[in-house]
């Protein structure tokens, strides 16, 4: 059976730092999924960047080269197990998506790998998510994706001990070099897809020239453009740029309605989420969309977001919070988990039982305390209340509580 994934041949996945992995579903345990050398063996790896590397060398690393070699001869890279589990279990993977979308076969692949595993660099696929630069601090949100907030999370580390610890030093240069962006518009000539993320990309100005060049070169033509913004900042220049482009689909970063999304993605203003929506949903050309990060804060107003994009028109993507864990719906107390499945029995059916496989782990009730904790904590920092924001669900967590 081929185990072969076009990916590690067409596709360039960046992060915040600068850092390149195989793709934003393979393991991110202990960077295993990450481009790297090895120096004298697997266990001393020099992890590759784009503040110091060209992509040629990220992509034809000692492990993206290794990665390519199993993968031809029928091995599972174990980065790679996710997609792997699902196909077992009869679940359509990144993998084969990826595979039937690109068009890039086996064969293909074949033909330009040399023994060693490397390869000529012709991206198809092209993630970029441009630093961390941000205007807002969600509370499902990191230092890691959004400078906002660091000064706060400096203070959480030190109350709160079971948070993830950071050292706050992403280095986002790499976005800001002409180095780079030179060097990734001399790979582009194949590209069909360039997704766009952050941070909050439509702060990072540096990109735009590299859509113009894009333009320059006529190679908008065969590309789509694909973004996720926080709905803060819809600048005129890049919704221009944006036209010349095949297609643009654009991911609306929202959460809840009113004062709840203002609570969970601390710094945003309802008025402007409105209005900068109403203006892409007045472009024809803008494929619109909603994704909506679920987290026990939110999930039991489910019923009225969802009918609230509905009635927009808007297909909203369910993007469940896995890490931090305190703040998944998996660690909510089985009865709560009850009334939010009874509250959402109407959606759709899909909806649904993406929701009832999110409640089907074990709870861990400890965690779960730890995550109101946390937000208590927030509260305090930012004068804020979760009981005030959600009074019904507040309710009936405080309830929960009281009866343990």
């Amino acid at each position: 059976m081929s185990t072969f994934c076009s990916l590690p041949w067409v596709h360039l996945a960046t992060h915040p730092h600068g850092g390149v992995t195989l793709c934003c579903v393979s393991d991110f345990t202990h960077a295993m999924n990450s481009s790297r050398n090895f120096i004298g063996n697997a266990a001393t790896p020099e992890y590759l960047n784009l503040n110091k590397h060209n992509v040629v060398e990220i992509m034809n690393s000692d492990y993206f080269r290794q990665v390519r070699q199993q993968m031809l001869a029928g091995e599972k890279p174990q980065a790679c197990h996710r997609c792997y589990r699902e196909e077992d279990n009869s679940v359509r993977s990144k993998r084969v998506e990826e595979n039937a979308r690109m068009g890039f076969t086996e064969d293909m692949a074949r033909a330009i790998t040399s023994g060693d595993g490397s390869i000529p660099v012709n991206f198809k696929f092209i993630e970029l998510r441009l630093g961390n630069l941000c205007n807002i601090k969600c509370r499902t949100c990191n230092p890691a994706s959004s400078s906002q907030w660091v000064p706060e999370y400096g203070k959480l580390q030190k109350e709160l001990k079971f948070i993830t610890q950071y050292n706050f030093k992403v280095d986002a240069s790499w976005t800001e070099s002409e180095e780079f962006w030179d060097d990734l518009l001399e790979h582009s000539k194949d590209v069909e897809l360039l997704y766009i993320n952050g941070g909050e990309p439509t702060l990072v100005e540096k990109h735009w020239r590299y859509l113009e060049k894009l333009i320059q070169k006529g190679l908008n033509k065969q590309i789509t453009l694909w973004y996720n913004i926080n709905m803060t900042n819809l600048p005129d220049k890049l919704l221009e740029l944006w036209s010349h482009f095949k297609k643009v689909r654009v991911s609306s970063s929202i959460d809840d309605l009113g004062e709840r999304n203002e609570y969970i993605r601390t710094g945003t203003k309802w008025g402007d989420v409105i209005k900068n929506l109403d203006k892409l949903q007045s472009i024809s050309w803008i494929d619109t969309s909603v994704c909506q990060t679920i987290s026990w804060m939110n999930v039991y107003y489910l019923p009225e977001f969802h009918e609230f994009m509905k009635s927009r028109g808007l297909h909203v993507h369910m993007n469940f919070v896995h890490d931090p864990a305190f703040l998944s719906v998996k660690v909510l107390p089985k009865k709560l988990q009850n009334i939010v499945l009874e509250r959402c029995n109407n959606l759709d059916n899909w909806k649904i039982v993406a929701l009832k496989n999110m409640c089907s782990d074990d709870n861990v009730n400890e965690v779960f305390s730890q995550g109101l904790e946390y937000n208590r904590a927030l509260d305090a920092n930012r004068n804020t209340s979760f009981d005030d924001a959600f009074p019904e669900w507040a309710a009936k967590i405080f309830a929960q509580k009281r009866a343990e």
